[in-house]
């Protein structure tokens, strides 16, 4: 189907892109008219702060809650209780009034209202129609210019809470850019040319715009944070750019082999595009698995990178092959310096006839001497190969290189070979040539880059692999320690209205101001009054338990059946005391001082809900892991047909993962170097942060796993070698995979730039682990393992083999990584009772026993 749809959009390459082009008009139009909507409320069903929240709803409030305007009078200035300063209050309030969608709003005159006890600090609270995912950034403005007079009065006004919110919610594209741009270096520079370094740029742009627009108007729909929005785009940078690299590769080797522009580019679709969907398949089933923690704002969290990854992979599969089709031979290997080099070659043209006539003579008389032995040296290469594969089996590691490298071990001797058969450095043997003398070393090329590094893991595997894990270990150590905790506005950049309206109600009325509790109890009989022996006893038990600073009086409805309490803490909302007095109120004072009353109460507001969303994740954290966990095996089990190869990726995984960890809870938790990122010092860690990274991270460390796997596979279904399919593997793809990963962490990295820490954990989490699984775990521990388990890499039980689709990820539709004719025949599965085969080390499998049921 993949080879039909590449196909489809080659041939049609200008109908795809303006296809592509319009949506992208169509949903950014849809934007400019409606917004993009975000939403910091968290709902938890089924918690205790849920429970006090939808009590709540029995108090006729507006819906945006009481959203404070902070005033305040720096020295030199007359104190908020002077005359003059008092009447300019009162007038700005008035002016705020007449605000569009305020409602209602309450001097630091009135009892409700708040005002510091030297005078300088007050509370002008604003009620709004709308709710926190409507408060936007002009009704931030139009409320702060509305108090005006209170500003030509010589007072401070900062906006606070969801107003606050609205108002620093800034654009991340300077983030998007340093991320484009360091992309793009790396492109041109491993590409040599700058029109291929700019498809997948391009094409990485086009999905990311479709998916923000997207994101944006979902936002309409459900709550969804400003940070979903911020990590969808990081992820959907990235991976589409990474798709597309991989996919332009193939295209290119394609072209230089001398297929036709539109061929190529189907082929490409159904060969890497194959790997593709697998890849992205695995990032949109990881994030799936966040829905099991019950939660709307994972769901929101999953959603939103979701569709970021989902429409990569549908640019990729479109829109990727028109452009390859438009560009054609100037996406080819050297395509430039061709072009340079026609005018030359005209020029020389006429000197050169002669000696390209003899040149042909020449090759027509090989031509007809190949011709002649090709069926003696088909059946010598047979044998050859049958006795190569029973030696390399036996072979010392080190021996084994990578396709088209030579290497010759020093010392080693060159065993008798048969006229006409292959030496083992895949040459023609000549008739009569003498055996290499002992101790002769003979002059040859040796492996480069990657296939150094292959050949050097696959002949120190034990060696290779205790350091990899000693090195991950030792960053994953710190993440023994990680503690969930909760952010609040004092986390934020210094300057941010949010920051700076923290610290001043902090300064003034003391830390606890910024996160009150909100105490709600239901009543089986309507209350008398204030007075009610019910209402005051809970009163007196608030009052009297640690931990709380100040009570206010409680609020009757209008049944008199729902009873209401605002209680300030004497900690900050972040700080963990403030989370044990939730949990003493809940468990001691409320139900004691209810007793025997039949009363119900609850304890909600922000802070509340933010130590029940942590809980809540702790409790479903395991559930989600094991899902991730299971589908991303499940998915490597089907695409490469092999449970060990299934299972063991997933356990890879978890190596790179626990390493970004330990570098999450150093830098956020302990603080160590938390000031080069733009940090004061140590944050807390949401509950949310981990548990989005262990999904993302599953999902893009799939994306290496299988485009290094379908090489390694491709190899072995070519020469039943394990050691050399690994070794093969590697090679040929260490490089782009280093390079898709360099882009992948410049575009996190770019992501430091935000002052929101939530983004700057996703950005440091995410760009640990991708250059650790791009180096250490592909590099090193994959290979290494994979040499260690022999053939056993691909054993396949035959009711398993039975069961399981046959999708040949590796396979472009023209048969490029079929076996080749001269390979060895695979050797029947073992059964239950036969012994080993001599070509096999003691505990390893058959090739029949993976490659060639997969084939």
């Amino acid at each position: 189907m993949l080879l039909a749809v590449g196909r489809w959009c080659a041939r049609r390459p200008k109908r795809t892109a303006a296809a592509w082009l319009l949506l992208l008009a169509a949903l950014a139009s849809a934007v400019g008219t409606f917004g993009m909507v975000t939403s910091e409320a968290v709902t938890i069903p089924g918690s205790d702060s849920q429970a006090a929240r939808d009590s709540a709803g029995a108090f006729a409030d507006a819906a945006s809650g009481r959203q404070p305007l902070v005033l305040y009078a720096p020295s030199g200035t007359a104190p908020l209780t002077s005359p003059g300063q008092r009447e300019a209050v009162e007038e700005a309030a008035r002016a705020v009034e007449g605000v569009d969608h305020v409602v209602a709003v309450t001097t630091p005159y009135d009892a409700a209202g708040g005002l510091s006890t030297d005078g300088r600090t007050g509370r002008l609270t604003v009620e709004l129609d709308v709710g926190g995912r409507d408060i936007t950034a002009e009704t931030t403005r139009a409320v702060t210019d509305a108090a005006a007079p209170a500003t030509r009065a010589g007072i401070e006004v900062t906006a606070g809470g969801d107003l606050a919110a609205a108002a620093d919610k800034g654009s991340t594209g300077h983030s998007e850019l340093i991320g484009i741009a360091a992309a793009f270096v790396v492109l041109a520079v491993g590409f040599g040319s700058l029109v291929a370094a700019g498809v997948p740029l391009l094409t990485g742009a086009v999905g990311l715009g479709v998916s923000l627009c997207a994101i944006g108007l979902a936002g309409h729909l459900m709550d969804m944070p400003s940070a979903g929005a911020t990590i969808a785009a990081m992820i959907g940078l990235g991976v589409g750019i990474d798709y597309t690299l991989f996919c332009l590769t193939r295209f290119r080797e394609l072209l230089a082999a001398g297929v036709g522009v539109e061929d190529a580019a189907a082929r490409t679709t159904a060969g890497p595009g194959k790997a593709v969907v697998f890849a992205g398949s695995a990032v949109v089933a990881a994030l799936a698995g966040l829905a099991l923690g019950g939660l709307p704002l994972l769901q929101a969290l999953a959603l939103a990178p979701g569709i970021a990854v989902v429409l990569a992979m549908a640019a990729t599969l479109t829109l990727l092959p028109a452009m390859l089709s438009l560009l054609g031979p100037r996406l080819a290997p050297g395509a430039r310096g061709a072009r340079r080099g026609r005018g030359r070659g005209r020029a020389r043209a006429h000197a050169h006839g002669q000696e390209r006539e003899q040149g042909q003579e020449q090759e027509r008389g090989r031509g007809l001497g190949q011709e002649r032995g090709r069926g003696q040296g088909a059946r010598n290469d047979r044998a050859e190969r049958k006795r190569q594969g029973i030696r390399n089996d036996r072979a010392d590691p080190a021996e084994a290189v990578a396709p088209n490298e030579k290497a010759v071990a020093p010392n080693e001797r060159s065993g008798p070979e048969e006229p006409g058969a292959r030496n083992d450095r895949g040459g023609q043997q000549e008739p009569g040539r003498r055996e290499e003398e002992p101790g002769r070393r003979e002059e040859v090329a040796t492996p480069a880059g990657w296939g150094r590094i292959a050949a050097f893991v696959a002949s120190r595997p034990w060696r290779c692999l205790l350091a990899g894990l000693a090195l991950t270990g030792v960053l994953a150590v710190p993440a023994a320690q990680l503690t969930f905790g909760q952010l609040d506005a004092g986390d934020k950049a210094p300057g941010t209205a949010s920051r700076t309206a923290y610290d001043r109600l902090a300064d003034a009325f003391g830390p606890g101001a910024n996160g009150p509790l909100q105490v709600v109890s239901t009543l089986p009989a309507a209350a008398s009054g204030p007075d009610d022996t019910r209402i005051t006893s809970v009163t007196a038990a608030l009052r009297t338990t640690a931990g709380v600073a100040s009570v206010g009086p409680a609020q009757l409805d209008a049944s008199g059946t729902h009873v209401r309490w605002q209680v300030t803490p004497t900690t900050a909302p972040s700080d963990p005391a403030t989370a044990s007095l939730v949990d003493r109120l809940r468990k001691e004072t409320l139900p004691g001082s209810t007793e025997g009353t039949g009363a119900v109460t609850h304890v909600g507001g922000v802070t509340a809900a933010q130590a029940d969303l942590n809980e809540r994740l702790t409790e479903r954290m395991p559930l989600v892991v094991g899902f991730v966990l299971t589908v991303a095996a499940l998915l490597l089990l089907v695409a490469f047909r092999s449970p060990v190869v299934a299972v063991k990726a997933a356990l890879m995984n978890l190596v790179s993962v626990a390493a970004s960890y330990g570098v999450l809870t150093a830098v956020f938790q302990w603080g160590w170097g938390a000031t080069l990122i733009g940090l004061e010092g140590p944050v807390p860690i949401p509950g949310y942060v981990p548990l989005l990274m262990f999904a993302v991270l599953f999902g893009l460390a799939m994306d290496y796993e299988v485009f290094l796997l379908s090489a390694v596979r491709a190899a072995y279904l070519r020469d039943g070698d394990n050691r050399g399919s690994v070794i093969a593997g590697l090679s040929a793809t260490g490089r782009i995979i280093t390079s898709a990963a360099l882009i992948m962490v410049s575009v996190f990295l770019g992501y430091l730039l935000s002052d929101d820490p939530v983004v700057k954990m996703a950005g440091i989490g995410l760009a640990t682990a991708v250059a650790l699984d791009a180096t250490v775990v592909r590099g090193v521990l994959v290979p290494s393992t994979m040499v260690l388990l022999g053939r056993a890499n691909w054993w396949l039980p035959g009711p398993l083999d039975r069961l399981l689709p046959r999708l040949a990820i590796e396979d472009d539709g023209h048969g490029d990584f079929a076996p080749s004719p001269s390979a060895p025949p695979p050797s029947p599965s073992p059964s239950p009772s036969s012994s080993p085969s001599p070509s096999s080390s003691p505990g390893e499998a058959s090739p029949r026993a993976g490659a060639g049921n997969a084939s």
